[in-house]
């Protein structure tokens, strides 16, 4: 794997503006008084290593060039929120440029920070269609979901969920069954009908599920098999050719639109838990918008994703547009998703 080494004046001040003033996160430091003067910061998946500008590094001849020619690309994961980067660099007086689309779809800024061009992008949308959704996208849904709900009150899971007519258990029972389901349904591909599982409901009016949490096993255990159908349907769409189509009663789709299907069950279902169990939920734009442009083709893009998710599946207003009562989403695959 290639580093990328920049020469700093003081690497550990320089990394502590990275972390301190923009919101990097720092991955390690040599001790201060060591031969080897190194820190490491990181910001989405890139990790950039800071060293000493001394002679023996960068030659005195090469200072008033140090930079030229060189940019440093960052590509942030679609959980982290661009705009909040942007906005952070800004606050601090280093972007050269605004958050703009560039014409195949990434999302990007300039900054130039330590002497060094910085072009940090995100996969974002081009006519509507977003970067393609990936089993990253599910298990990064599923794990801050999961995260969230680990703090709920222990006495708090037989109450309503939202506006749902289902308790909180249940519906953690239910978000689990459908991220169960649809990896099912990529495993064995039927063309015109859901796999053949004995779905039950326990009670007149809760969810009827294939998988149910053992109830001894306490909210844990819950939440384990929420982690655990997740994984199970991230696995699928990792592993399924892209051309394959598997029966959806939205209409057939492909391994992506089962993964945007899983990550819209679990974004708005934790909504529902979240209000339900007095919990903070606000999940990352950039994933609100890649599973907006995959499955809601027609729903705005001028609005923030996360509101206009919660619109778009009956849960919330969006300021000048009707109040969304009856929805559903678009799974057909793309057309330059490989098939037909």
């Amino acid at each position: 794997m290639l580093s990328v080494f920049l020469a700093c004046e003081d690497p550990y001040a320089t990394a502590d503006f990275f972390t301190g003033g923009l919101g990097w996160r720092q991955v390690f430091a040599t001790p201060r008084d060591s031969a080897d003067r190194l820190a490491c910061v990181a910001l989405g998946d890139a990790q950039v290593m800071l060293g000493t500008d001394d002679e023996e590094f960068l030659p005195a001849a090469s200072r008033e060039h140090r930079g030229a020619g060189v940019t440093v690309y960052v590509n942030l994961p679609g959980t982290v929120d661009i705009a909040a980067v942007h906005a952070r660099h800004s606050a601090a007086g280093v972007v050269t440029v605004p958050l703009a689309v560039r014409e195949w779809g990434e999302r990007a800024f300039d900054a130039r920070i330590a002497g060094y061009r910085f072009l940090i992008a995100q996969d974002g949308t081009v006519g509507g269609m977003s970067s393609t959704v990936t089993a990253d996208d599910v298990e990064a849904a599923v794990r801050l979901a999961v995260d969230v709900l680990k703090e709920a009150p222990e006495g708090a899971w037989d109450g309503r969920a939202g506006t749902l007519e289902w308790t909180c258990w249940e519906t953690v029972e239910h978000l689990s069954d459908d991220l169960f389901a649809y990896a099912a349904q990529l495993g064995a591909r039927p063309k015109d009908r859901e796999v053949p599982f004995l779905w039950e409901a326990r009670r007149p009016g809760g969810p009827a599920n294939v998988t149910y949490a053992d109830r001894a096993a306490g909210p844990r255990g819950l939440l384990e098999v929420l982690a655990a159908c997740g994984a199970m349907l991230a696995a699928l769409v990792r592993t399924t050719p892209s051309d394959v189509r598997a029966h959806h009663v939205f209409g057939a789709s492909d391994p992506e639109g089962f993964a945007a299907m899983g990550i819209v069950e679990t974004l708005v279902h934790t909504h529902d838990l979240a209000q339900g169990l007095g919990l903070a939920w606000d999940p990352p734009a950039g994933l609100c918008a890649k599973v907006l442009a995959r499955l809601f083709p027609d729903a705005p893009r001028d609005t923030d994703p996360w509101p206009t998710l919660l619109w778009a599946t009956g849960r919330g207003d969006l300021p000048g547009r009707p109040r969304v009562t009856t929805w559903r989403w678009n799974g057909a695959p793309r057309v330059s998703g490989g098939g037909s």
